[in-house]
């Protein structure tokens, strides 16, 4: 038996897990009307029978990408890999099959595990993808493919061999990114372990946690997956967007991970109950039960107003910071935050400090670089280990302040210097506004805003007018904005929804 202090390695964790929570539940799905289980315990054989398999086919390790949603049937998939001291490589199923065909190539993936949003691209996978030796469908039976259930009980109560090392690559995953190709983000198994169990277990064993974002972001991965098999949590498994209110109610979770615009929508959802039952806290237990605690955010800015207006229901928002090439953590999100403006406390074992503004991080979480990609390393990883984040900031009382991103600066020609974030963030949750970007067009500032379309409003022009000169009068003259521009569509967005500025008509 593997205890506590000896896991190193994924394998090891999926090990532990199986070993000291045995039969309890890990992953709870529900379909056709009922709950389905799944116990560390079998988690653990699925994920080893899958492992003698690849270990059969692949003696020296391969690579394995998945492209896929949060099910059962995936979750053994990535940690099979695992344990058959492979490398694993989640991919967006959002992405066209040619952006995924692209990424499996590039990280020189030579099984492709699908499900059945993408087994009907099979033919163009294996048209695009000629390292690629097999595709296995992780629920069931397609043609053309091998089917993950049957491998697992095929090789039934087999062991697979060996063990890795900590710093061995155990992760590839890609970076979507604003501009340009996408970067695979190496991890190790000390990256991801460090970033698992670097916060204290405070009794979290038996949790019931909601995952709701995409498996393929490390966010989810960690926050949802890995501390769920570290702490013994039931990971239980929302399987669409528009049914995350429905799910709160089957499921009746502890706590749930969110991004910003997720938390702002059910928020405005829960407003519009409160017009009818003006009992907030009845109306925070109806959507999310009685046994909810917190909501941890991520991947975005959150509004404090966001904050409050969870609060008024009862329920606790905790907003944390990261990026993929920290595993993610470098804040996390606390309860009672004293100040909601902050990211969040920096994680135990991480070194934060700000260099020209820029905030620079060094902890054992930190990447081991981009893959097949020393130049793009090079610009991220310092000699000497510190991962320059590209986000601007400041560090106070041990909480982390976010201002803006480098890349993003606007120089005016009057040598001042402009975050636009700072300026946007003054917008979140103005319920007129549902996007805005702010730009430098003929040496002043220009705010580029799609409204609500569900915003009713006599003049959403004037509305978002008045804000922004109540904004104005908050910023000294070079960061007020001068210019409002109002479109009609959406901005263009990466597959992770993040507004590619340098698309914008008129910037």
């Amino acid at each position: 038996m593997i205890r506590r202090e000896e896991v190193t390695t994924i394998k090891e964790l999926v090990y532990f897990a199986g070993d000291n929570f045995s039969d309890e539940p890990f992953i709870r799905e529900y379909a056709h009307k009922k709950f389905q289980d799944t116990s560390f315990r079998k988690f653990r054989q699925d994920c080893d029978s899958l492992a003698v398999w690849i270990q059969k086919e692949f003696p020296n390790g391969t690579h394995g990408a998945l492209a896929g949603l949060t099910s059962s049937g995936y979750l053994k998939a990535w940690f099979g890999i695992q344990c058959a001291n492979s490398v694993s490589v989640p991919l967006d199923c959002a992405n066209s099959a040619e952006k995924i065909a692209d990424e499996v190539n590039r990280s020189d993936s030579e099984i492709l595990f699908l499900d059945d949003k993408h087994a009907g691209d099979l033919p163009k996978f294996k048209a695009l993808c000629p390292k690629v030796k097999y595709y296995i469908h992780v629920h069931h039976a397609f043609e053309g493919m091998l089917s993950l259930p049957e491998i697992v009980e095929e090789y039934a109560g087999q062991t697979p061999e060996g063990m890795t090392k900590p710093e061995d690559l155990t992760a590839i995953l890609f970076t979507s990114g604003t501009t340009g190709l996408s970067k695979g983000v190496m991890l190790s198994n000390a990256n991801l372990i460090d970033n698992t169990t670097c916060e204290p277990d405070e009794n979290f064993r038996g949790e019931k946690r909601m995952t709701v974002l995409p498996i393929h972001h490390v966010f989810c991965f960690t926050c949802d997956i890995l501390c769920g098999m570290w702490y013994g949590r039931t990971i239980c498994v929302n399987d669409s967007l528009m049914r995350i209110v429905k799910n709160l109610k089957i499921f009746q979770p502890d706590n749930t991970t969110f991004v910003p615009m997720i938390a702002g929508s059910i928020l405005k959802r829960m407003e519009q109950m409160a017009e009818k039952n003006p009992d907030k806290i009845a109306v925070g237990k109806e959507v999310f039960g009685e046994n909810f605690k917190i909501i941890y955010s991520g991947g975005a800015y959150l509004s404090p107003k966001i904050i409050e207006g969870y609060r008024a229901f009862g329920i606790e928002i905790a907003q944390g910071y990261g990026m993929t090439e920290c595993a993610p953590r470098i804040c996390t999100g606390v309860k009672g935050c004293p100040y909601p403006e902050s990211v969040g406390r920096v994680v135990p074992r991480c070194e934060v400090k700000i260099v020209d503004n820029e905030i620079w991080v060094k902890s054992p979480s930190v990447m081991m670089g981009y893959y097949k990609n020393p130049e793009e390393t090079a610009k991220s990883l310092t000699p000497d280990g510190w991962l320059m984040t590209g986000d601007l900031g400041y560090l106070d009382d041990g909480y982390l302040y976010i201002t803006g991103r480098k890349k993003n600066l606007i120089i005016l020609a009057n040598g001042e210097n402009v975050s636009p974030e700072e300026i946007e963030n003054q917008f979140a949750y103005f319920q007129p506004i549902k996007e805005i970007v702010v730009y430098e067009k003929d040496n002043s500032i220009t705010a580029e805003v799609y409204p609500d379309p569900e915003y009713v409003s006599d003049d959403i022009r004037a509305e978002i007018q008045a804000k922004i000169d109540a904004v104005n009068d908050t910023f000294p003259p070079a960061k007020r904005i001068v210019s409002l521009v109002i479109r009609e569509t959406e901005f263009e967005k990466t597959a992770s929804r993040k507004i590619i500025r340098s698309s914008i008509i008129g910037k």
